[in-house]
């Protein structure tokens, strides 16, 4: 009887594994033949350049990421993947639920702006349209802008900003994210309980108070628990400095600010254990 029973859960394990490993390849298909997204909107701390550099790929095909923000890691991985969002801005789930039920012509509807005017002045355009151009009107802001910046104004690289080729490359993505979700709230209404590579990307302890829903309004204290009990891969960006977890040495990155570079950070969990692969930080000497 023992033998059968060990025999019935010796097949159910390789039944799961098989499960895993074609799910795995299927993603891996849907990836090759998926084009590229980019940022639907210039945010300030936006993963999407380093996405790939920096991070390692989803081990699941769900992908949490509880401080939305752009969503660029999501935007890098969502190939054959469910994709969801939550985020505490309003003003930024407003810009999302827009463009995740937007069509095509819908985008390529939003107009340029003259000189001289601001969202204000576009007349018969919605207001989450106006939200989602004011985020193109200066690169790498926390909330969306009223007027061009001197940047946009001056025509320095005119396809960073709000024009024909922006519009257009938000116009033929907007369909590839029919099935994502957003939910407004805080992270810790998130109710996702299943296994799943989870994207957490926070305010920085010590540079993020930019926000609308800055580093002030958060217990850090009380995120590294919440990580830690997160069912699946876990991957906590910070800069250097922070301790709150055992983060890695940190790396040099870019930024939208002209001669500035940041120095990031970030900590890999797996079912709450640092994973294996990271690097040890000073912090777990």
């Amino acid at each position: 009887m023992s033998s059968r029973v060990s025999s019935k859960a010796g097949a159910s394990t390789r039944k799961v594994r098989n499960e895993v490993v074609q799910s795995n390849r299927t993603v891996r298909q849907k990836k090759d033949k998926a084009p590229l997204l980019r940022p639907f909107f210039s945010y300030y701390g936006g993963k999407w350049r380093d996405a790939l550099r920096l991070y390692p790929e989803p081990k699941f095909t769900t992908i949490v990421e509880p401080f939305a923000g752009s969503a660029g890691y999501s935007l890098r991985h969502h190939h054959g993947r469910k994709v969801i969002l939550w985020e505490r801005d309003p003003t930024l789930v407003r810009v999302w639920r827009f463009l995740i039920k937007a069509k095509r012509r819908d985008i390529l509807a939003i107009p340029d702006l003259e000189p001289g005017q601001s969202v204000d002045d576009m007349k018969g355009v919605g207001p989450e349209a106006r939200l989602l151009v004011g985020f193109w009107l200066n690169r790498g802001a926390a909330s969306p802008r009223k007027s061009p910046s001197r940047w946009m104004r001056d025509l320095i690289r005119p396809g960073s900003f709000w024009g024909e080729r922006v519009r257009q490359t938000i116009a033929n993505q907007v369909d590839l994210i029919r099935d994502w979700e957003i939910h407004e709230g805080d992270y810790t209404e998130c109710s996702v309980q299943t296994e799943a590579t989870w994207f957490v990307d926070p305010p920085y302890e010590q540079a993020g108070q930019y926000y609308r829903y800055g580093a002030d309004q958060l217990d850090y204290k009380a995120l590294a628990e919440w990580c830690r009990k997160r069912p699946g891969q876990v991957i906590v960006c910070e800069n250097a400095g922070a301790d709150w977890l055992p983060f890695s040495d940190p790396q040099e990155v870019k930024t939208t600010r002209a001669a500035r570079r940041s120095k990031e950070v970030h900590c890999i969990l797996e079912n709450g254990v640092v994973s294996v692969s990271q690097p040890a930080s000073p912090t777990e000497a």
